[in-house]
């Protein structure tokens, strides 16, 4: 049977170790001048090298040919403690052991000398889980332990570890790695197994540990199980489950870019595409966090990101603060309707156009700063407000046609039966202006492109032609057109001049509202 990743190539040495520098370079020293204390506490998330730096400690302590402080890995007591042969290392995990009998049977032990070490090394994992008259025995060897001892103590729960056994330790608190960190060990683990898993794979699962070694390198043997030698990453996102980092931070950057068109495409498509919406919602926040980290320490909150990556978030903390904190506000009210949402990608689309439709780039002319990489945008919805309250319904029609006054009078309830097909044409909907009726043909208008686009596709076409029957009572075609094509469809269609309220809209479009239409 083959050795799992994590015990195969599990450290010996404390170079070996990957990160936790102050604690290695702490225990060598203490090693090397032979000032090893009675006890230890390590302390710290799971997976990150607690129990492994234990064990190699218990080796630099009882190795017989040992160079500044590290273990030769190679004498009779090393290869002892690698195969688990050791006598004089006890190893017990307290999350089943937690009485006190367990705790007196290990003190009865300690007071025998080593039987063929220097020190008798007792490795107490997940302490955090003995009872509190297991605590209280094994309190009593630590204030006087015997000479041969080195009782090191390990938990992922400092705060349930009494403070009276703290006190009587060297307390050493472990950190997270980085995901440079993991995928530079990936790397070489790879290598070792020749495997060929390019670094967008080993990033993917780097993020998927959440800064344990153990569970990266868990991880990325059951990937190889899936994938075989050659790993892809489509593989790899379908077992893992998860949105890439890459498309994180390609979607930020269109927020970043204030490309409302893009971000929505982007949704969707992810949304279509099977992947997990609140699985990205949340891998999006905490992207948004590292950048608004990034942003607020002016570049000096380490990140472990590797150097790409760490690259564009740079470039994305440079989003003014205030726009930052909008689009996380915003995400995180989605994020909490992505849940029940009968559509998914509905609340962050609605996310999307809240946070970014508010902070338009400055007219020209006017005073202000764009955004980076701004481009020109049809007149936003919130330039027609004055005309829509004038307007009562939220659409603005050319009236010359004798049905659209009926068509308007219905509108409401038309978007409510619409609701009931297909709840995500409802954005773009209230988005659209009514521009003529003449009882067959329906014409409505969009500031965007990619709600004209979404409403003509033909399933949804389908579904507002059938409501419009059900609600108008008579069959209609739904013919779509953009806001500044609304010139052009007047002049095919209209005999009248505009009215006065219909002029205040042309003008926010740019189309000419003082001819006389042909």
């Amino acid at each position: 049977m083959s050795q799992v990743l994590y015990r195969k190539f599990r450290p010996q040495t404390f170079s070996e170790v990957v990160n936790q520098q102050v604690v290695k370079t702490t225990l060598k020293n203490a090693v090397k001048s032979g000032a090893v204390a009675h006890a230890y506490l390590f302390t710290g998330p799971r997976g990150i090298g607690k129990t492994s730096l234990a064990r190699i400690l218990a080796k630099a302590v009882n190795c017989e040919k040992p160079k500044d402080g590290e273990p030769c890995d190679k004498c009779n007591s090393c290869r002892a403690i690698r195969e688990g042969n050791f006598l004089d290392l006890i190893e017990i995990d307290a999350a089943s052991n937690t009485g006190v009998d367990n705790i007196r049977e290990i003190i009865e032990h300690v007071k025998f000398s080593p039987s063929s070490g220097k020190y008798k090394v007792i490795v107490i994992d997940e302490t955090h889980m003995l009872s509190k008259g297991a605590f209280n025995a094994l309190l009593k060897t630590l204030e006087e332990p015997p000479k041969h001892a080195v009782f090191i103590l390990a938990t992922t729960e400092i705060t349930k570890v009494p403070a009276t056994i703290i006190s009587r330790t060297q307390r050493f608190d472990f950190k997270k790695l980085s995901q440079a960190d993991i995928v530079e060990h990936l790397v070489k683990v790879s290598k070792a197994e020749k495997l060929k898993v390019s670094t967008e794979v080993l990033k993917l699962v780097a993020r998927a540990a959440e800064g344990s070694m153990r569970d990266a390198l868990s991880l990325f043997d059951q990937l190889t199980s899936f994938g075989g030698e050659k790993v892809t990453l489509e593989q790899a996102e379908e077992m893992l489950g998860s949105s890439s980092f890459s498309q994180v931070q390609d979607f930020f950057g269109l927020l970043y870019r204030r490309d409302i068109f893009a971000a929505i495409k982007f949704l969707r498509d992810l949304s279509f595409s099977g992947k997990d919406v609140l699985q990205f919602t949340y891998n999006f926040l905490e992207y948004s966090d590292m950048v608004l980290a990034y942003a607020t320490a002016a570049g000096e909150e380490d990140l472990g990101l590797v150097p790409e990556d760490l690259s564009k978030l740079a470039e994305h903390a440079k989003m003014p603060q205030k726009d930052l904190v909008r689009i996380i506000d915003e995400f995180l009210s989605a994020a909490q309707k992505v849940k029940y949402s009968p559509l998914p990608h509905l609340p962050l689309e609605i996310a999307v156009i809240e946070a970014l439709q508010e902070n338009r780039a400055a007219p020209a002319g006017q005073s202000g700063t764009k955004t980076p990489a701004a481009v020109e945008k049809p007149a936003s919805r919130a330039k027609l407000e004055p005309i829509l309250e004038k307007a009562g319904p939220a659409e603005v029609a050319m009236d010359s046609e004798d049905f659209l006054p009926k068509v308007e009078e219905k509108w409401n309830i038309f978007l409510t039966k619409v609701k009931e097909y297909n709840h995500s044409l409802i954005s773009c909907l209230k988005l659209a202006i009514l521009v003529r009726s003449n009882g067959k043909e329906l014409t409505i208008a969009f500031p965007y492109r990619f709600h004209k686009d979404t409403v003509e596709q033909r399933k949804n076409k389908i579904v507002l032609e059938k409501v419009a029957e059900d609600v108008f009572g008579r069959p209609m075609i739904i013919i779509c057109c953009m806001t500044h094509e609304i010139d052009e469809y007047k002049q095919k269609s209209y005999k009248e001049k505009p009215s006065g309220l219909m002029q205040e809209a042309l003008k926010v479009f740019g189309v000419p509202g003082n001819n006389t239409v042909q």
